[in-house]
């Protein structure tokens, strides 16, 4: 989150000059996570050399009083609705952060992992969910590769799938990883992964190609018993606790 003088900058000129601001800073402190209330307003005015608003506690209270309330009230703090945040999220033109569900795979196979590897499953379901079924497909392949490759760094045997200093390709990485001495692939990874990177290099590599919903159908609990195997070869939590012991 910017800084209260960046935010600011971004506040809209038209609404700098109303009241309303209150309202962006409400946004600005929320998302903070701080307790939002009258004096933690008047704080960002005094922050950003502003003439506070007369009655603060008065304009709070009006928004949480209404019909439709855009604000919420506990005690004496505040919070925005849903939609109010929504609206002001858009005229600052943020990023507007959407869930993560497990419709796809369950997510939980991930704790404890790398953020970068939270990061990408997520935009795989993410992708899913939002019906970007040619985008899940590739973010579905970079995970799989990913998760090979750390699979070898975990065991320390990284330069066994890597020519000129750089990794292989997946096509090359997977009967390298399904062969390997160092660990045993087992049944369910050398049955499922070939089918995994199929759908994954079709809608990368096909032109014409556009994925449907359904296509998830041929493989989505294949692709869970995969990636969770891989993840469990991995280790991670051993692995994190030796990598600390290596700082």
């Amino acid at each position: 989150m910017d800084t209260l003088e960046l935010f600011y900058s971004r506040i809209p000129q038209e609404v700098r000059e109303t009241s309303n601001i209150i309202l962006y800073f409400v946004y600005y402190c929320q998302e903070k996570n701080y307790k939002v209330t009258p004096i933690l307003i008047k704080h960002c005015y005094e922050t950003l050399s502003i003439k506070p608003y007369s009655n603060i506690s008065a304009y709070l209270n009006s928004k949480a009083k209404r019909k439709n309330p855009i604000l919420l009230k506990n005690k004496n703090c505040f919070r925005m609705s849903r939609k109010l945040k929504e609206e002001i999220a858009i005229k600052l033109n943020e990023i507007v952060k959407l869930p993560v569900t497990n419709n796809l795979i369950p997510i939980n196979i991930f704790d404890n992992t790398r953020q970068y590897i939270i990061s990408t499953a997520e935009q795989m379901c993410k992708c899913y969910d939002y019906g970007l079924y040619d985008a899940a497909l590739v973010m579905m392949r970079k995970l799989l590769e990913t998760l090979i490759i750390e699979c070898y760094e975990r065991y320390g045997v990284e330069n066994e799938i890597k020519k000129d200093g750089h990794y292989l390709f997946l096509s090359e990485l997977i009967p390298a990883f399904l062969t390997s001495t160092h660990w045993t692939a087992g049944r369910n990874i050398a049955n499922n992964i070939p089918k995994i990177k199929k759908w994954g290099d079709t809608s990368a590599h096909t032109r014409r190609f556009i994925a449907k919903k359904t296509d998830f159908n041929d493989f989505k609990s294949e692709l869970r018993i995969v990636l969770e195997d891989i993840v469990l070869l991995i280790d991670y939590p051993n692995w994190n606790i030796e990598s600390k012991g290596k700082k």
